[in-house]
């Protein structure tokens, strides 16, 4: 794979600096052969001496806000932004002043939230934040500022597409600041939480029941959900598949479906980046150095 990529010409699309792209084209490249984003896998894929490597990456990370140069990979054609986040696991370094519990109460880790745009099938990351149990509560902040954090280094980009959400994102303090905002959306239903009668109510102030048929699709208009932002409804059951699929939307209710379909496509990015590159092999004892 390594021969048809040209990292130099890749490398200049971003950075300006001449000598920029020539360093990042030598740490990319002995990336990509050590499968590895850790520092000291990939010094030894350099030529030379690994420990004049090691130095050099670390030259080159402090010249760079490598987070900055990200948003270079936002895709302006995009039709929509995506929104994921993902648990890593770090089962050695529960004293890391980053690391928390993951969602099972239990096993040590961090999130990982990523921004992306959809390309080719697949989706480039251009913003991302890493959050954690342990630093939610140490910062006195919330999971909803935290995804905040990240949407705001788009929220200027994003103009009138749509933000594409999974179910980890169905709560109500995010879904009022996004009509608050005029920021378009497109977020899948928890349906463990939406078989509460009270998650989704009609204009008479009805429970919406989320019944459906395999083969089915059923389009609800101008539902609340939470009881307080109105939005558009739509079921869709797939004969192959086991369960049904509800979607949220502010954009015309089919419209929201399909674009959900398309994201359903490219989540293979977030298996791409752990299983090529190995982001769980990632053990750093500070949060910048792990960002």
């Amino acid at each position: 794979m390594d021969k048809c990529i040209n990292f130099h010409e890749f490398m200049r699309y971003v950075f300006d600096d001449e000598k920029m792209v020539k360093q990042g084209s030598e740490i990319l490249k002995a990336l990509l052969e050590a499968q590895s984003p850790r520092m000291s896998n990939i010094s030894e894929q350099m030529a030379g001496k690994s420990s004049s490597n090691y130095k050099a990456i670390q030259r080159f990370l402090k010249k760079v806000d490598l987070k900055h140069v990200l948003l270079r990979f936002y895709q302006e054609e995009a039709e929509f932004v995506i929104g994921d986040p993902t648990e890593m696991e770090r089962y050695r370094a529960p004293n890391t002043s980053y690391v928390g519990t993951l969602s099972d109460g239990k096993t040590a880790g961090y999130w990982l939230m990523v921004l992306s745009t959809p390309f080719r099938g697949r989706s480039l990351p251009c913003s991302f934040v890493v959050y954690s149990s342990k630093t939610i509560g140490e910062q006195v902040t919330s999971r909803n500022q935290e995804h905040f954090r990240c949407f705001e280094a788009v929220k200027v980009l994003l103009g009138d597409r749509p933000l594409v959400l999974d179910r980890e994102f169905s709560y109500q303090e995010l879904m009022e600041i996004l009509y608050i905002e005029y920021i378009q959306f497109v977020i899948r239903l928890n349906l463990g939480d939406t078989h509460k009668s009270s998650r989704l109510i009609d204009a008479d102030g009805q429970p919406v029941k989320l019944v459906i048929k395999p083969g089915e699709t059923i389009i609800r208009p101008n539902v609340f959900y939470l009881g307080t932002v109105k939005v558009n409804l739509i079921g869709y059951w797939r004969k192959s598949l086991s369960k049904p699929l509800w979607v949220i939307t502010s954009l015309e209710p089919k419209r929201g479906l399909e674009i959900y379909l398309q994201r359903m496509k490219i989540e293979e990015t977030f298996k791409d980046c752990k299983d090529l590159l190995h982001l769980t092999k990632l053990m750093n004892k500070k949060q910048p150095l792990l960002e």
